[in-house]
């Protein structure tokens, strides 16, 4: 797979993981995004998302990252859907399925902030970010 095909693969990903999170919701969401790693406190990205998860995720044509987590994590105050991702610890390799047996290496994900959020439960601040992964009951143990 070239960069550039993967640049579509990414684009396609971050459209499906809002349908996933529609799916939760209820209802349809805004396509506004802003995009952060998981783990780091700096500022959302908001422009050219698909190229920074690219440039962090694809090193070459055969050196891929095979499992990252991403998904809708929250919605910010002006309404904005916050994409959270997370890139897993294994090495780099060619394009294939991940553990979920999805082709690629997203695993979907729905962050609870935005479960919390979309159920109007308040719940207090905490430095953990929690997540599901709807797949998991899918899998075949």
């Amino acid at each position: 797979m070239t960069r550039s095909e993967f640049k579509g693969f990414v684009e396609r990903a971050l459209e499906d993981v809002i349908r996933l999170a529609e799916q939760h919701a209820g209802k349809a969401l805004p396509r506004n995004i802003a995009f952060s790693w998981l783990g780091q406190k700096s500022q959302p990205i908001r422009e050219s998302i698909s190229d920074v998860i690219v440039n962090r995720v694809f090193m070459d044509e055969e050196h891929i990252y095979p499992c990252v987590d991403i998904g809708v994590g929250d919605i910010l105050e002006d309404g904005t859907l916050l994409i959270v991702s997370n890139v897993a610890s294994y090495s780099p390799r060619p394009f294939g399925k991940n553990w979920t047996d999805r082709d690629g290496p997203f695993v979907y994900i729905i962050g609870q902030p935005f479960l919390n959020k979309i159920n109007n439960k308040k719940v207090k601040e905490s430095s953990a970010f929690g997540f599901i992964i709807p797949e998991m009951n899918k899998l075949k143990s």
